[in-house]
């Protein structure tokens, strides 16, 4: 699980909504609240007996090992959610399992436990997760941000790096969350984005994440690959496509085929779909010494990198290894 960074439990101040064009389904989206160690705060369904976050804690594994659940795993995902509840680190939930759990939490923690045990992504029942030290929000229209994608959002960063000078484009396809391009702009003012997804659902969700973080210059396109950008060119075309090939289902948890959209995960061609379109556009759609940065599959390295030096002949292309030592983005600049 991604560590948190936040110090000390804080209301949760969801910003105002104003109207759009897609359905965000608010109610949905607005879950759950943030909790105060207060518990005098009286909740909408109060719980009717009050526990320790410790005695919560030990009934939610118990019930997660019983329904079949790892241990391990079982503590992870309870931890996950009473720090993602309560906005704290890990640190500070061990150093105060003896406190009291907030009513309003323990009136919704068997319900979440019980999603917990028909594996339900513990980022979904919250209703947000953790990405580059932000907190997005995510439901089962997105896909859930992974580390991998941290890695990719960095090294475009490094190369883009310093705040000064002439704006930098960039056009995120395949936006899901918008935890992609919204970093990008809030890390370095000098990107102006783009967001594109074939998914209104999904942009939904990003424009959603827009808002919560004051990002009003973001563009929202829909859009397969290029089609609703044609006569636009960037600097930065960045992209963490579907890539999944239907042959490595077997590979995938339980959980991501059961919740996570099948749209963002599997594409044809053994996973290669997304990427032989971006490819077969990319010199057109490319400034003079744009550079295109890609999330991939751990076994499609040499096929994408392939695939980019042929439909750019003079271009730089880079392979490179996520923290694990596996394949998992490539970066092609533009000769």
């Amino acid at each position: 699980m991604t560590e948190k960074n936040f110090e000390t439990p804080k209301q949760f101040q969801q910003p105002n909504q104003t109207t759009h064009k897609r359905s965000n389904s608010p109610a949905k989206l607005t879950q759950p609240r943030w909790y105060e160690w207060d518990d005098q705060v009286k909740p909408t369904a109060p719980a009717q007996v009050k526990l320790s976050l410790l005695e919560a804690r030990k009934w939610a594994v118990l019930e997660l090992t019983q329904a079949g659940m790892p241990e391990a795993d079982a503590k992870d995902n309870v931890d996950f959610l009473l720090t993602g509840a309560l906005d704290i680190n890990y640190g500070y939930l061990r150093a105060n399992l003896s406190r009291q759990m907030p009513v309003a939490l323990a009136a919704v923690w068997p319900k979440w436990v019980a999603q917990l045990t028909q594996n339900k992504p513990p980022q979904y029942i919250l209703g947000h997760a953790p990405f580059y030290g932000r907190e997005f929000m995510v439901d089962e229209r997105v896909l859930i941000p992974r580390p991998e994608t941290e890695q990719l959002v960095e090294w475009i960063l490094q190369d883009a790096s310093g705040t000064q000078g002439a704006p930098v484009s960039v056009l995120d396809i395949g936006t899901g969350s918008g935890a992609i391009i919204e970093t990008l702009m809030l890390e370095n003012p000098r990107v102006k984005g783009f967001a594109a997804d074939i998914s209104p659902d999904a942009l939904a969700v990003a424009e959603s994440n827009a808002q919560r973080f004051g990002l009003h210059q973001l563009h929202f396109v829909e859009s397969d690959v290029f089609q609703a950008v044609a006569d636009l060119t960037f600097d930065i075309i960045v992209s963490n496509p579907p890539y999944i090939a239907r042959t490595d289902e077997a590979e995938m948890d339980a959980s991501v085929l059961a919740f996570e959209p099948q749209l963002a995960l599997f594409a044809d061609q053994d996973g290669l779909a997304i990427y032989a379109k971006i490819a077969a556009g990319l010199a057109q759609h490319l400034t003079a010494h744009g550079r295109a940065y890609f999330e991939i599959g751990y076994k499609q390295g040499p096929a994408v990198v392939a695939m980019m030096q042929q439909a750019l002949p003079d271009a730089t292309v880079t392979l490179k290894k996520d923290f694990a030592g596996l394949d998992r983005m490539v970066r092609v600049v533009k000769g």
